[in-house]
């Protein structure tokens, strides 16, 4: 018998042990408890590391605008870290964006900024100075997107970061390297999309370039920064002391492009075009059920062995185009004109009756409308429905990751622009705080 706890039954006991009840609003069955605005959503001081979040005491400083440096903060606030969120006078452009409600804050920001503290400070100011420096002090990661001309201004260079605080750690976030002549240009997602390939990638499969269709650069390079600050952390640890690392996003999203699509050159001299032709024949997509779209992928040559048993179909095993992954991954429109006509013929669910038993992948194609829903993500940890004091109940975007002795941290919904001023400026020990 497997004696490994459900899904529903890790989900539940996680957010049992998420933080005690006097410093949460009550959680209703199958949700995560949720701090109201201005308490800190951290454990009781007599937990043991065990079972707290697993970034419990790593403060974060976020100075960050729009969707990358925000997301790297979110991540780190979704997995236990201490975030205050800088913001200019005004708020954060990202509060802004898209559909708002009652707060004035739009959908995106209520998901990315929840769990941070906020904090409002005019960083060109002399006055507003001594508080951000206060906060450069306290900081144990300093993440930001701002340009480099702009951290000079704010004394959020690495020299006078370092002068502060010789063991924080600084992650810096822009279009182009900080240590070349362009770092200095604006760019946005599309910027960096178009200067990376990723836009051309369409053009290799349908004629012309185009963007894709969510935010990916911003997204991956948010990730990107977290997965540096956390190598940094590592160093500093050893060593004792802080360091800068920095994420330029064309070289990220390049170098991401780049993993399947250098292609033939690879080599030098080349021995080929660029692209991975499976990902790029149009052919490629989700091909029509009788009601709906499947994605059906008999990969492996096992695979489709069984396949071509399922549709009686013997003679496409020594077909040229067929015979193996590599000649079906070469030959794609081939390949994927036979699955299309399978699927033409079916229901969802007879295909997944059929492929399933044989250990073929297939998967209906989820509409993002119904993501909240499903049967399976919908007991996922990574969503929860969390009740607002403005908004009422919203759907909570959190960490996909599950660790076996660390439970998650409490949501703490979205605080309103320097909500959290006068709990900061204890928090740091700002002189006359207390």
């Amino acid at each position: 018998m497997n004696s490994t706890p459900s899904r529903a039954d890790s989900k539940a006991s996680e957010q049992a042990a998420e933080v005690p009840t006097d410093q949460t609003s009550e959680a209703r069955p199958g949700e995560t408890p949720t701090a109201s605005p201005g308490q800190t959503p951290t454990g009781s001081p007599s937990q043991t590391s065990a079972n707290r979040p697993a970034l419990d005491g790593l403060k974060v400083l976020e100075l960050g605008t729009v969707i990358m440096a925000p997301y790297a903060g979110k991540i780190l606030a979704d997995l236990g870290a201490t975030v205050i969120k800088v913001e200019q006078p005004g708020g954060d452009i990202g509060r802004r964006i898209g559909l708002g409600g009652a707060t004035g804050d739009s959908v995106l920001s209520m998901n990315l900024n929840a769990s941070k503290h906020s904090i409002e400070i005019d960083a060109s100011a002399e006055a507003d100075r001594p508080v951000l420096e206060h906060l450069i002090r306290w900081s144990d990661v300093i993440i930001t997107n701002l340009l480099p001309r702009r951290r000079r201004r704010y004394g959020l260079d690495w020299e006078n970061v370092h002068k502060l605080n010789p063991r924080t750690v600084l992650c810096t976030a822009q279009g182009f390297s900080s240590h070349t002549d362009l770092g200095d240009r604006p760019a946005y997602d599309d910027i960096i999309q178009a200067g990376s390939g990723v836009a051309d990638t369409y053009r290799l499969r349908d004629g012309r370039p185009s963007y894709s269709p969510y935010v990916v650069a911003d997204k991956v390079c948010g990730m990107t920064m977290v997965q540096a600050v956390l190598a940094a952390l590592f160093t500093a640890r050893a060593s004792g002391e802080g360091t800068w690392v920095d994420v330029p996003m064309i070289e990220t999203m390049a170098a991401f492009t780049l993993v399947e699509h250098l292609g033939g050159q690879t080599y030098s001299p080349p021995r080929g075009d660029v692209g991975w032709s499976r990902v790029l024949s149009p052919e490629h997509r989700p091909h029509q059920a009788l009601d709906g779209f499947m994605c059906v992928m008999p990969y492996t040559d096992r695979n489709w062995v069984d396949f071509c048993t399922l549709i009686a179909r013997p003679d496409y095993l020594s077909h040229p185009d067929l015979l193996s992954n590599q000649a079906r991954t070469q030959n794609p429109r081939v390949y994927e004109s036979v699955l299309a006509e399978y699927a033409s013929t079916r229901t969802c669910a007879q295909i997944k009756d059929e492929c399933e038993p044989l250990s073929i992948p297939v998967q209906k194609v989820m509409r993002v409308e119904d993501i909240p829903s499903d049967d399976y993500l919908s007991e996922s940890p990574m969503l929860s429905r969390a009740p607002h004091s403005k908004e009422g109940d919203f759907v909570h975007v959190g960490s996909p990751l599950t660790f076996v002795n660390h439970p998650r941290p409490v949501v703490r919904e979205t605080s309103g622009i320097d909500a959290d001023r006068t709990e900061i400026l204890r928090m740091i020990d700002y002189p006359g705080s207390c």
